[in-house]
């Protein structure tokens, strides 16, 4: 039942984090090991314990474990409670000596508590270094990277973000356990921050900057916002001279102004403002194929769910790829609705969009490629059964499906260069 249910759960965190471990091999196959990683998020024990075979007896602050679901999880995953007020904490450290003495793995965040920065606290408290110190016991670094970003300390709940966690190579407490306490303890806790920070900061600074891009005000109206748009606006209002039906068209190049002028900035605008080509598409299409005389789509909001689902990835990506996505989505999205006029079959969306979409990912290697890429290369490839449509008949959608990625593959989107304040330098060269 434990194995199912961390199946279960390592699953779920694949999806809502694209989560993955690396090196969990460093761990030693047999005796004690003591795990010290950094303590970003409440998710810390369940990430570390997720995709390694041994079981982690993780030390967990002991309120935890009131927490109907919380403390249930943490058990699930081999956590034992440890009471954090100062000079309490002796009868769960005897007890992970004990486990270490009987060869089982033990787990400690040497920060006592979660981060309030994303990186390791500048006092870490001597718990893992002593047990290995003591005990013989290798210890083993790992780093958390990405679980701030999902979970930080002020957040009453988990949000979509790429986490990553890395083992590291194993320390040898032996060359230390000929020093006295006072020397060997400071220096086994500089080697483990050392071997941390080197794969913690990057991610960390990335952090930083990117909380600095979102409050950043918004850009015009960029071109393949725009002029899509007003070209349809032109073309419909020529075709039926009705100002109402263009002005959807007109309203989404309102909101555009405003995002840049008025609306205040935050993550959840900038999502917003960068998905909104692709909503406005599927928003504004079954009016603009009415009033030009081309075929309605059949199962339109299949076609839509289809497309969100392959917009989801992109939330972990970086700008640049994102924005691609949606730039290269437009030009398809053009390019289709110009076919549409030479071979008119509602069916052609259902070709033209997951093929780009298909072709982009499996080019440019992006979050659940290898998932994403086949299922929507066989949704395409299928839909002459679906729909009971000559193949032949679908072969320009096909092919305009792939010119739209052509053409973002020999012209990719690049992101212009604005100044970003960099954090003033502090601790680690960084400021909260």
């Amino acid at each position: 039942m434990r194995q199912a249910i961390k199946t279960l759960i390592e699953a779920l965190f694949r999806v809502l984090f694209t989560y993955d471990c690396v090196g969990e091999e460093k761990i030693p196959a047999s005796g004690p090991a003591v795990i010290a990683a950094n303590h970003p998020s409440y998710l810390d024990p369940i990430l570390l314990g997720l995709q390694v075979r041994r079981p982690i007896h993780f030390m967990a602050w002991d309120a935890l474990f009131r927490v109907p679901l919380m403390g249930w999880l943490m058990r699930l995953f081999h956590a034992f409670p440890v009471d954090v007020r100062k000079g309490k904490g002796r009868e769960a450290y005897e007890k992970a000596r004990g486990l270490l003495e009987r060869g089982e793995v033990v787990g400690i965040f040497p920060e006592g508590k979660r981060s309030r920065t994303g990186w390791l606290e500048p006092a870490l408290r001597e718990g893992a270094a002593r047990l290995a110190w003591e005990t013989g016991a290798p210890l083993v670094p790992a780093t958390i990277a990405g679980a701030y970003r999902a979970w930080p300390h002020f957040q009453s709940l988990p949000k979509p973000a790429r986490i990553r966690v890395r083992y590291h190579d194993a320390i040898d407490p032996g060359p230390w356990r000929g020093m006295g306490e006072a020397e060997a303890l400071p220096a086994l806790l500089a080697e483990l921050r050392r071997r941390v920070d080197r794969s913690l900061l990057p991610g960390v600074k990335a952090d930083l900057r990117m909380n600095l891009l979102y409050r950043l005000p918004s850009p015009w109206p960029r071109p393949y916002e725009s002029t899509p748009s007003l070209a349809l606006a032109l073309l419909v209002f020529w075709k039926t001279r009705s100002l109402v039906a263009v002005a959807p068209a007109w309203a989404y190049i309102a909101y555009l102004l405003l995002d840049h002028l008025a609306i205040p900035q935050s993550k959840l605008a900038k999502w917003v403002r960068n998905s909104s080509p692709i909503l406005f598409t599927f928003a504004y299409g079954p009016y603009v194929l009415r009033h030009l005389g081309l075929p309605e789509v059949p199962a339109g909001a299949a076609l839509a769910a289809l497309m969100a689902g392959a917009l989801f990835p992109y939330i972990y990506e970086h700008g640049r790829t994102a924005l691609g996505f949606v730039r290269g989505f437009v030009v398809a999205a053009c390019l289709e609705l110009g076919t549409l006029f030479l071979a008119p079959t509602g069916v052609g969306p259902h070709v033209a969009l997951p093929i780009f979409a298909a072709a982009f990912a499996w080019e440019g290697k992006t979050v659940f490629w290898r998932y994403a890429a086949p299922v929507l290369a066989v949704y395409a490839v299928g839909s002459p059964f679906l729909f009971r449509t000559g193949a032949m008949a679908l072969l320009p959608h096909a092919m305009a499906g792939l010119l739209g990625w052509l053409i973002v593959r020999l012209w990719p989107y690049r992101l212009s260069e604005r100044p970003v304040e960099e954090p003033a330098p502090f601790g680690l060269s960084l400021r909260p």
